[in-house]
C-alpha cells in the first residue's frame, strides 16, 4: 500500500469507529463482524496480508570445541550480529 492508500484505510477507519461508537449498543455489529467487513473493504481496495516471517537460521555448530571455548564461540557469535549475512 502506498502513504496515500494508508492514510485513506485509517480516515475510512477512524470514521467506522466513531460511526460503531456512536450506534446504539443494540445497533453495533460484534467486534468480529466489524473486524471481517474492514479488511473486507481493504481486500477490495488492493490490500493483500503481508507474507509470514521466515523463522531464524539455526545457530552454527561449533566443531571440536569444548568446555568454556564452547561459550567463547557462541559469545562471538552474538556479537557478529548481522553482519555474518544472515
Amino acid at each position: 500500500m502506498t502513504t496515500l492508500d494508508i492514510e485513506t484505510a485509517i480516515k475510512e477507519l477512524a470514521h467506522r469507529v466513531y460511526d460503531r461508537d456512536h450506534a446504539e449498543p443494540e445497533d453495533r455489529a460484534s467486534t468480529t463482524d466489524f473486524a471481517f467487513e474492514f479488511i473486507t473493504w481493504l481486500r477490495a481496495r488492493g490490500w493483500t496480508a503481508p507474507p509470514a516471517a521466515q523463522p531464524a537460521p539455526a545457530p552454527v555448530q561449533p566443531n571440536g570445541l569444548r568446555g568454556a571455548d564452547i561459550a567463547c564461540h557462541a559469545l562471538a557469535q552474538l556479537s557478529k550480529g548481522d553482519d555474518d549475512g544472515r
